[in-house]
C-alpha cells in the first residue's frame, strides 16, 4: 500500500524580511512632484500649500522607510545580501541616495542646514553605489534578458546631483556628478535600446520602468539649467526636444506600460514624470513662448495625475497584502 507523500508547507518570510528597497521611490515620486509644484509656484503663482504637503508627505515617508530598513538591515541581513546580490533589484539600492538628494531639493528653501545634509549624504552614498555596482558589471557578465531601464539609476541619478548641488555652492562637485552620468548615459541608453529592440519582450512588472528612459534628458536640462543660471543655450534645447519626444513617445505606449495587475515597480513612472514637469517649467522660462507654455502646463497635469493614480493604486495593493508578497 502506497504511502501518500504529503506537500512541504511553504515558510513564508518575516513581512521585514520582504520589504523592498525599490519602496524609496515612492519618496522620489513624491517628493520630484513637490519640487515640480514648488517650480509652478515660482512660475505660474501657483498655490505653495501642495507643493509643501507634498513635500511633508515624502519626508515621512523617507524617515519611515529609513527606519524599517535600518531594521530589515539589523534583523534580516541575510534578506538585505540576497537583494544586493539581485541583477534587477540591486539597481534600486541607488533610490535612497536619489530620494535623498529630491528631498535636498524642496527643503532648501525652508532649511538651508538641513539641504546641505541631505545634499552630503545624498551625493557621496550614490558615488559609492555607482562604484560599486558598475565595478559589479565589469567584473561579471550579465545576462541582457534581466536587463531593464532600471540600470539607469545608479549611474545616471548622477545627472540629479548639479539640480540640487549648484544652488547650494558645490559647482565643481556638481560638475563632476554630472560628467558621469552624461556620459553614461550615453554608453547605457544604447545598451538599453539594444535590449528593447532585439531580446524578446520585457515582462509586465519591468513594462513601467521604460518611463525611466525619460528622466535623464529631462534631469539633464534642469542640472544645465542650474548650471547656466536659467540660460537655455544650445545643449538645453537638445535636452529639452530629446525629453519631448521620448514623452511623446511614452504617451503613444501608455496602454502597453500600465496594464493588467498593479506592481510596485509603476512608481518607476512617477519621478521621470515629476522631472519632466519641473524641466518643461524652468525652460519656460528661459524659452517663453505659447508653445513651452502649453507643454509645461501639460506636464505638470500629466506628472500631478501619474502620481495620484499611482498612490490610490498603491493603497489598495498594500490593504489587500499583494505588495508584500511580490517577488
Amino acid at each position: 500500500m502506497s504511502q501518500e507523500i504529503m506537500p512541504v508547507p511553504v515558510v513564508e518570510k518575516p513581512l521585514l524580511a520582504r520589504l523592498s528597497i525599490s519602496m524609496f521611490s515612492m519618496v522620489m515620486g513624491i517628493g520630484g512632484l513637490a519640487n515640480a509644484w514648488g517650480a509652478a509656484h515660482h512660475v505660474f503663482g501657483l498655490p505653495l500649500v501642495i507643493s509643501q504637503i507634498l513635500l511633508c508627505i515624502a519626508v515621512l515617508s523617507f524617515v519611515l522607510l529609513v527606519v524599517l530598513h535600518l531594521a530589515k538591515l539589523s534583523f534580516c541581513f541575510t534578506e538585505v545580501l540576497e537583494e544586493f546580490a539581485h541583477p534587477v533589484r540591486s539597481s534600486f539600492f541607488p533610490a535612497v541616495s536619489v530620494a535623498m538628494i529630491v528631498l535636498s531639493i524642496g527643503v532648501r528653501a525652508y532649511s538651508i542646514d538641513a539641504a546641505q545634509v541631505l545634499w552630503w549624504l545624498g551625493a557621496t552614498m550614490h558615488l559609492a553605489f555607482a562604484v560599486t555596482l558598475i565595478r559589479r558589471w565589469i567584473l561579471h557578465a550579465q545576462d541582457e534578458n534581466v536587463l531593464t531601464p532600471a540600470w539607469f539609476i545608479p549611474v545616471v541619478g548622477n545627472i540629479l546631483v548639479p539640480v540640487g548641488g549648484v544652488p547650494l555652492g558645490h559647482v565643481e562637485i556638481s560638475w563632476f556628478f554630472f560628467s558621469i552620468g552624461l556620459i553614461f548615459w550615453l554608453s547605457f541608453f544604447t545598451i538599453v535600446l539594444h535590449r528593447v529592440l532585439f531580446v524578446p519582450v520585457m515582462g509586465q512588472r519591468s513594462m513601467p520602468t521604460l518611463f525611466i528612459l525619460l528622466a535623464p534628458p529631462s534631469i539633464g536640462l534642469s542640472a544645465y539649467l542650474a548650471f547656466t543660471g536659467g540660460q537655455a543655450g544650445a545643449l538645453g534645447d537638445m535636452f529639452y526636444c530629446l525629453a519631448l519626444f521620448i514623452a511623446i513617445l511614452l504617451a503613444s505606449l501608455g496602454r502597453h506600460l500600465a496594464h493588467g495587475p498593479f506592481f510596485m515597480s509603476w512608481w518607476a513612472m512617477t519621478f521621470p514624470a515629476d522631472g519632466w514637469a519641473g524641466a518643461s517649467l524652468n525652460y519656460y522660462l528661459a524659452r517663453p513662448s505659447n508653445y513651452t507654455l502649453v507643454i509645461a502646463v501639460v506636464a505638470l497635469a500629466a506628472a500631478t495625475l501619474i502620481v495620484s493614480w499611482i498612490v490610490v493604486r498603491t493603497a489598495l495593493h498594500m490593504a489587500s497584502g499583494a505588495a508584500f508578497h511580490e517577488d
